[in-house]
């Protein structure tokens, strides 16, 4: 945690290519951070083997743009998401990941964008763990060792009721 902190959240912010939010007790004298977790633009490119079905899916409205398959997605990035082991007591991960969501619904609001992404080791309990937030698995080749990549296709009923607010 301290290392990513450190060494890549300030310059990711400088360049524009992340933001990364601290998670903290306000009521605490002393700062202690409980944990973290940075957001990002990507793009979600996937196989050619996806089904035009597959992919209007994805997409919500189409499988092809001029003539061709739409294989490459903007996507929201939960590019890291972590707890401070000295006060894992204090912040569970579900709250963690509701705190993620929550900020990540509030940008997609103002900016758009229905497909939420990140990766992770493929360690059963991690990909159950998101899976609980609805959370699927992409599927497509991977070889031994490669991260694997989730997704969650945001319902009408999530954007539009942060709209409401």
């Amino acid at each position: 945690m301290e290392k990513f902190l450190k060494e890549r959240a300030i310059a990711f912010e400088r360049m524009g290519k992340s933001r990364t939010f601290l998670i903290f007790d306000e009521d605490e004298e002393e700062f202690k951070v409980l944990g973290y977790f940075s957001l990002a633009l990507q793009v979600l490119k996937i196989p050619e083997s996806f089904s035009n079905r597959k992919i209007k899916e994805l997409d919500g409205f189409n499988a092809k743009i001029y003539g061709g398959r739409i294989l490459e997605f903007p996507a929201i990035l939960i590019g890291q998401l972590a707890k401070n082991d000295l006060y894992k007591d204090r912040l569970s991960g579900f709250k963690l990941m509701q705190y993620c969501l929550s900020t990540l619904l509030d940008g997609q609001m103002r900016l758009g964008g229905r497909i939420v992404m990140l990766e992770c080791k493929d360690i059963p309990y991690l990909i159950s763990f998101y899976e609980q937030f609805g959370f699927i698995k992409l599927e497509r080749d991977y070889q031994g060792g490669d991260l694997i990549q989730l997704i969650k296709i945001l319902r009408e009923d999530e954007m539009i009721e942060r709209n409401d607010t």
